[in-house]
């Protein structure tokens, strides 16, 4: 029993359980690999299975000419932009202006300058300089806010305080500090409308992500919906295409292959269980919101029923199209994973996975669907809003 990397590649079946994957136990023979240069075939990738995908699958005829109707056009409008802005950065953002407050009371926003030291010593990610601070809203540790009741704008205090015991840096936990806090001024929230932001007030408030004007968070944002409307595009694209391809291929599933996978999900599942010290019925209540075993049991076969027949038809397509694989896009794939999930290096992310076999098994089978995506013809449906 091994996993495999369907989860992460072939996002047909996301949110699925983490799934287990059945084959032989050899090993792709690198050297084999290499004599094809820079690439890995067709044969070398399924050979990662102990069946002949071809004796299980029928191909629908055209499913490299589907017609694929989509919802949208998923372009970026400036209407789109505006209410992104409105809902995702005034809202949220307001400006602030300086109040002809004088004196620090419960409830006000003061901008401050502070620097926390230990024993004299300035210690890390303990001092800002005009950050604005709501009294009373017990961001900071007890204490720090109550202090500053009574100053004066234009005031330095002291703050003799007491990081709490369980604080999440164990180097501060418990640990007696000194805050210089500085009271700048006395500020008050102003929301703005989309039509009042100013490039004073892009810079004083999104400075520190590298914006200065209008324009430039206008066109940050911009480029920012236009990756996520183009993911959602390919997201609709790619679910239209593999249920046609569900629909219009046959599928026989090897026999005991889908039993293999349902046990070993569910024993990896009671292992999991055990390292939270939690009884099973417990645990897949919590995670997956199932209190009953059977009927958990029946949630995982059909998941899994569902994926098997998609990874049968993607490798049939690997296979119908002879798709090979660049060493060095796998590569970079590869390295993408351990960077993102934080794996020690490759190594320990192939063993994650069932091993350099069925990475490469699964990283064929996303590109056999990019295939049939790209050769798709997209349309977009009429709209019915006047």
């Amino acid at each position: 029993m091994k996993k495999k990397l369907a989860a992460l590649l072939v996002c047909a079946m996301a949110g699925a359980v983490i799934l287990g994957g059945c084959g032989s136990d050899e090993t792709v023979d690198s050297a084999s690999a290499e004599s094809e240069g820079d690439v890995i075939t067709a044969a070398t990738v399924l050979a990662a299975t102990d069946y002949d995908v071809t004796d299980y699958v029928t191909l629908m005829d055209g499913y490299m000419n589907l017609s694929v109707e989509i919802s949208s056009d998923y372009e970026v409008t400036d209407e789109d932009v505006q209410e992104y802005i409105e809902s995702y950065v005034l809202a949220y953002y307001p400006m602030y202006v300086e109040s002809d407050k004088t004196t620090v009371e419960d409830g006000d926003i003061v901008n401050i300058d502070y620097i926390g030291t230990m024993d004299g010593e300035e210690f890390d990610g303990g001092s800002a300089e005009d950050y604005d601070l709501t009294i009373g809203s017990d961001t900071f540790i007890d204490g720090f806010e109550d202090g500053l009741i009574g100053v004066e704008v234009g005031s330095t205090v002291d703050l003799n305080l007491t990081f709490p015991d369980d604080y999440s840096s164990e180097d501060l936990a418990g640990q007696a500090v000194v805050f210089t806090v500085t009271v700048n001024s006395i500020v008050e929230e102003q929301t703005l409308t989309y039509d009042e932001m100013t490039d004073e007030y892009v810079e004083s408030t999104f400075s520190s992500y590298g914006f200065s004007t209008v324009d430039d968070l206008i066109e940050d944002i911009t480029s920012s919906l236009e990756s996520s409307y183009e993911s959602s595009k390919e997201s609709e694209i790619q679910t239209e295409v593999m249920a046609q391809l569900d629909e219009g291929c046959t599928v026989t599933l090897p026999d005991g292959l889908l039993d293999e996978r349902v046990e070993s999900t569910i024993s990896d599942i009671q292992s999991y269980a055990e390292d939270y010290d939690m009884e099973y019925v417990d645990y897949i209540s919590s995670y997956y919101g199932y209190d009953d075993e059977d009927e958990f049991y029946d949630y995982v076969y059909e998941t899994l029923e569902e994926q098997l027949i998609e990874e049968l038809i993607l490798e049939a397509i690997v296979a119908d199209q002879d798709i090979s694989i660049s060493t060095t896009d796998l590569e970079e794939f590869v390295n993408s994973y351990v960077e993102y999930y934080g794996y020690d290096d490759e190594e320990a992310f192939y063993e994650a996975y069932g091993g350099e076999a069925y990475v490469q098994l699964g990283y064929a089978e996303n590109r056999a669907l990019n295939a049939v995506m790209e050769a798709a013809e997209v349309t977009v449906a009429e709209s019915t809003e006047e």
